[in-house]
């Protein structure tokens, strides 16, 4: 059976999202979204449209494996994600994704442009990272 996965990135001001799936094992950065009032229904849709069958969620913690502030956000937002959804939910450990993702931007777009205008790419590259770590275990 083929499993789409929907890795996400979440963070208080946005919530990088990418999909993946068991065929070809891989990642690919989707999309950003503004994280108010009205993520869970562009949440909703995404699954829906994608087909998704699971979530993947970046657990945010320091760097010696502790809970921060953030980490609670997210268990929060996941908890919210498995009501109003019903899917499977796994957490990956995403410490140091967000470095990684906007290291790989770098290399990739070789620019200098602002990096507020590259942050939704860099989110939805952070989540890709998460996701694709997450296949990674499985495979």
């Amino acid at each position: 059976m083929l499993d789409t996965y929907l890795g996400i990135d979440f963070g208080t001001k946005r919530i990088g999202l990418a999909l993946g799936n068991s065929l070809t094992g891989s990642a690919r950065a989707l999309s950003v979204l503004p994280n108010n009032g009205g993520f869970m229904d562009a949440i909703n849709k995404t699954i829906k449209e994608w087909q998704v069958t699971q979530l993947i969620v970046g657990l945010p913690l320091n760097m010696d494996g502790e809970e921060q502030e953030i980490t609670r956000q997210v268990k929060n937002f996941a908890r919210k994600l498995k009501h109003n959804t019903s899917l499977p939910l796994d957490f990956v450990d995403e410490r140091l994704t967000s470095f990684e993702a906007e290291r790989q931007f770098k290399d990739l777009r070789q620019n200098k442009q602002a990096k507020a205008k590259n942050k939704d790419q860099i989110d939805a590259m952070a989540a890709q990272i998460i996701l694709q770590s997450y296949l990674d275990l499985q495979g």
